[in-house]
């Protein structure tokens, strides 16, 4: 009996886990080219696999760059398949968006930027 609750359990953990790291996926994001300042908007980070299916629930980080702003920006998490919604500064001109994720060895690497006006 506490054989079959070990192995229950240990299923239960593997679900939660990431379904992998940063070199097993290709990845893109979807974001709008510009923005409004203040205004909301939001973007989509997309997974492949080798085989090119699309995975969700990957786990990352993302970091805007915005216009004028601090040396040091904020960090946040987010999991692939899911939109996230952000709230643009109010300073205008080019920001940068940088997704990062845990690789092998359990580092966080960039895996993907982009660009995006803020008007």
């Amino acid at each position: 009996m506490r054989f079959a609750a070990g192995v229950v359990l240990l299923g239960a953990l593997a679900s939660c886990a990431s379904p992998g790291t940063a070199e097993d996926f290709k990845w893109s994001v979807e974001c709008p080219k510009s923005v409004d300042r203040g205004a909301e908007f939001s973007f989509l980070v997309r997974t492949l696999n080798a085989a090119g299916a699309e995975v969700e629930g990957q786990s990352y980080r993302f970091q805007i760059l915005w216009p004028a702003g601090s040396g040091n920006p904020l960090r946040h998490r987010g999991v692939s398949g899911t939109a996230a919604r952000v709230h643009a500064r109010m300073s205008t001109g080019s920001a940068a968006m940088v997704i990062t994720c845990e690789n092998r060895q359990g580092l966080d690497v960039k895996v993907f930027e982009t660009a995006f006006e803020v008007k």
